[in-house]
């Protein structure tokens, strides 16, 4: 009996997950994830109602509970959720369910972001919805912007919200630790799918630095043959996978391969695709050194 009410509980948790950060949740959704039949998540979404009453309204028209404004009954991990909505890991109410073995990762030293901010803009990419936003950049400061949230991105240290933002005009990558507030605005006419740099894919080609005493060392830590190794991205991608290995940049392999131990092969062909320019280490116009600062 125990056992059948944890898994319930689960059940439960993932239905204000669902509903927080995706602003929807269907009985569908609990019929594939946990392998149940309809009349039990029909079941598991009534007790849901009941528990957390002020959590979901049901949309006759699409025939689901859609997310009404409350405070969710669980408390969520901001990293693991943004995790499994990209695919990562799977959401679980406790968040060392997965864990098999002692391990350690690295610790961030920014701020934690609430997860009632992270959740307005993960709603607002499934549903396709603007938002305002209250936003602090290196360059600009605090502003307020009116964005289109169309992807999450993680660089490897830190997270990113791609958006278009409506007074530029163009898409950017936004720090989710830089934004103040969000707030819900309408309805959204864009998404991923009109972001050329989101849908292009570019052909990273590495190598083990020409200057490395022992290239062989290189070649067998990254698993490269002796011609090297080619790492497919989206464009709007490649910054920051060029920042975050360390790789050689520059067009004569000037940096100690100690830092270094990566050299990007195909630099010009890169930067003859749009790649923005201020991560080859080269002078910039001032257009791009503000997207540079606001990374």
């Amino acid at each position: 009996m125990e056992a059948q009410r944890d898994t319930q509980r689960e059940r439960l948790f993932y239905i204000d997950f669902l509903a927080f950060f995706c602003g929807q949740v269907a009985r569908k959704d609990l019929v594939v994830r946990f392998g149940i039949s309809e009349p039990a998540a029909t079941k598991d979404l009534s007790l849901y109602a009941e528990t957390a009453p002020a959590m979901l309204e049901y949309d006759l028209r699409q025939r689901c509970y859609r997310y009404a404004g409350g405070t969710p009954h669980f408390e969520h991990d901001v990293d693991q959720a943004l995790f499994s909505l990209s695919g990562e890991r799977a959401i679980a109410l406790d968040s060392e369910h997965a864990r098999r073995l002692p391990s350690s990762t690295q610790f961030s030293i920014k701020r934690r972001v609430p997860a009632s901010l992270v959740a307005s803009l993960t709603r607002a990419i499934y549903q396709q919805r603007e938002v305002l936003a209250k936003y602090l950049s290196l360059n600009r400061g605090a502003e307020e912007r009116r964005l289109s949230p169309t992807a999450l991105v993680h660089d490897g240290l830190r997270w990113h919200v791609r958006c278009f933002d409506h007074n530029q005009e163009r898409f950017k990558d936004y720090n989710l630790a830089r934004f103040q507030e969000v707030a819900d605005k309408a309805a959204s006419p864009v998404n991923a799918k009109n972001d050329s740099e989101w849908d292009a894919e570019i052909d990273i080609h590495l190598n083990a630095h020409p200057r490395a005493a022992h290239p062989e060392t290189i070649l067998w830590d990254y698993d490269m043959a002796q011609s090297g190794k080619v790492v497919r991205l989206r464009q709007c991608l490649v910054p920051y996978f060029l920042r975050h290995w360390h790789i050689d940049t520059t067009p004569s392999a000037t940096k100690d391969p100690k830092e270094s131990q990566l050299y990007l092969v195909n630099r010009e062909d890169l930067l003859q695709r749009g790649v923005s320019a201020w991560v080859f280490d080269v002078d910039v116009g001032p257009a791009q050194a503000m997207e540079r600062d606001e990374k």
